[in-house]
């Protein structure tokens, strides 16, 4: 109690805002959905670490005056929000809805374009898509389906997609390999590959009367001057 006591002072003294800090904690806590660990915690709220166990502290004493279904759990070096014990059935029944909602047709193809060709950058998604899919990449994320798995060597260093365990456990997949056993997804892939082949068609034939078009002009000029010399 003396201990959490002097920060409390420190804090003061250093004229800084403990509420404000406090806030700042959960938010932190709340937008990481996980364990967060003291040091992680102190950096991202521009705090010293020796001050996070008093603000956790006032953080949890909030949370449990509100007497509400989230609580604040400290551990030895982290902290971490989840529901009480009494809301477990809710919180199950809710998740396995969640997970066994069916994915659209969207999520789909996003799938279909990560899975045939992993790693593959979000840009590449939205090219052979037409459209941007942020939306469609971050929910695949939070299912499992779909994951980080690096960074893209070039300029800019955009983030890999490709797909999970999870995702060869959904389809009842040993590995990626297998992909052909997956209708849904071959179905889209085929018919994403065929609408980019008509669209990479249509470019080039543009590319070939433009080309014509230019050659032909040319032909015209050196015709004319041709004929302006004679």
């Amino acid at each position: 109690m003396e201990n959490n006591n002097a920060i409390a002072q420190s804090l003061l003294n250093d004229e800084l805002d403990i509420d404000y800090l406090t806030l700042c904690a959960e938010a932190a806590l709340f937008a990481s959905g996980g364990a967060v660990d003291f040091d992680r915690l102190a950096l991202s709220i521009n705090t010293d670490v020796a001050n996070i166990p008093f603000i956790l502290d006032n953080l949890k004493k909030i949370y449990d005056r509100r007497n509400g279904a989230v609580s604040l759990y400290i551990m030895e070096s982290s902290a971490v929000f989840a529901t009480k014990k009494e809301y477990a059935e809710v919180v199950k029944t809710a998740l396995n809805l969640r997970k066994n909602q069916p994915l659209s047709k969207a999520a789909l193809e996003v799938l279909a374009i990560v899975a045939y060709n992993q790693p593959t950058t979000r840009a590449f998604i939205d090219k052979v898509r037409g459209v941007e899919s942020p939306s469609v990449v971050s929910s695949l994320c939070e299912k499992g389906l779909i994951e980080e798995t690096g960074r893209l060597e070039v300029p800019g260093r955009p983030v890999l997609f490709g797909t999970t365990s999870v995702f060869l456990r959904t389809f009842g997949l040993k590995s990626v390999n297998e992909l052909t056993q997956i209708p849904e997804i071959a179905e889209y892939m085929t018919q994403l590959k065929a609408q980019n082949d008509m669209e990479l068609a249509s470019i080039e034939q543009q590319a070939n009367q433009k080309n014509e078009s230019d050659i032909q002009i040319h032909l015209d000029e050196l015709e004319d001057i041709d004929n302006g010399e004679a």
